[in-house]
């Protein structure tokens, strides 16, 4: 007959074994009190934790989606104002070239204006977000456009000044420019000064921006592009008239030579409003689709979080009651271990 199972040593272990269990099953039952979620996953939910996995890996994946789309909306927030500006800039020296075509002694107001624009468009073209510019196409990391006006002067100015020289013989501020002929004049501004501003010389002295813009995820299965690049036609054509006006010694000129870049002038704003309207529409248009598709991840995400509660989360009632208990039963586990302890043959001896 064996006495293994009643001796002392047996009861005092088997008290051992059931403190760990209850220790530890208290440990856990405070966790999720304190977090309000089941302490352990996988051992809770067993064959369901893959789905919590699934779930809470698309959960991730839409919120970074979210987070690049409040990106994506800034940028487009932020060229959507620049091209504002630009366009108002284009439309102010437009109308102001219109009102001093024929106005003798006038050439001087019409370059300031224009001159005025000009910085206000490479300042706008320049403009940055985050560090990043936002007209550079792909290669964000560089200036769109140099500085026309800047010490020293920018590639832009420099090739400006070089076609002048080599199309007339002297440089814009000689008093020489005002015996430039319309006709003269003509013939440069649709010759070596227009082709400045197509490529590839537009890339060669003003532009560093490339034709590819940035591109966007807005959603699992949409993208769209979220930039504008500073090469567009429209922002070209508006450089062009503003140095036309600005920077071919207007002031200069014999008043039907400077009504030839006048006309000019007018025709390519004219051109460009519209150019910098259409950008405005596509700029605009990517905003309501950014704030679509957000609006669509919003809802994703919140019927995922809500799945995500269901699976995780515990019954904060339910487990008051399981954590009180649990903490009785360890007191009583105590106490009974305590008198074990205390038990001896020698009292009954």
């Amino acid at each position: 007959m064996k006495t293994t199972f009643v001796s002392t040593f047996t009861l005092l272990n088997s008290s051992r074994t059931q403190l760990q269990s209850q220790t530890a099953n208290l440990a856990r039952l405070q966790i999720e009190m304190s977090s309000g979620r089941k302490a352990d996953i996988g051992l809770d939910l067993g064959a369901r934790s893959g789905e919590a996995v699934n779930l809470r890996s698309e959960h991730t994946r839409l919120d970074a989606l979210i987070d690049t789309n409040a990106l994506a909306a800034s940028r487009l927030d932020v060229t959507q104002a620049a091209l504002k500006d630009i366009l108002t800039t284009t439309q102010d020296t437009l109308a102001t070239l219109v009102g001093v075509r024929d106005t003798a002694g006038a050439a001087s107001v019409a370059r300031s204006s224009a001159e005025g624009g000009l910085k206000l468009v490479i300042a706008r073209l320049n403009t940055q977000l985050g560090g990043t510019y936002l007209f550079s196409g792909i290669n964000t990391d560089s200036k769109p456009v140099q500085d026309y006006f800047g010490t020293p002067p920018g590639a832009n100015k420099t090739a400006v000044d070089a076609a002048f020289l080599g199309a007339f013989g002297f440089s814009q501020g000689d008093p020489a420019v005002s015996t430039i002929t319309p006709a003269a004049m003509d013939a440069f501004l649709n010759g070596p000064f227009a082709a400045l501003f197509a490529d590839p010389q537009w890339g060669t002295s003003w532009s560093s921006a490339t034709n590819q813009t940035m591109t966007s995820q807005i959603s699992p299965a949409e993208s769209l592009d979220s930039s504008v690049s500073a090469n567009e036609q429209g922002l070209r054509k508006v450089a062009a008239a503003l140095t036309m006006v600005a920077d071919l010694g207007a002031d200069r000129l014999g008043h039907q030579t400077f009504k030839t870049i006048v006309d000019k002038a007018v025709s390519l704003l004219g051109e460009a409003v519209v150019g910098i309207t259409t950008l405005k529409g596509e700029v605009g248009l990517a905003q309501s689709r950014v704030k679509a598709a957000s609006d669509r991840l919003d809802v994703q995400t919140t019927i995922l979080n809500t799945r995500i509660n269901e699976l995780e989360l515990v019954n904060k009632e339910e487990t008051a009651i399981r954590l009180n208990t649990a903490i009785t039963q360890l007191e009583t586990t105590y106490a009974v271990s305590s008198r074990l302890q205390k038990l001896s043959i020698l009292n009954f001896l």
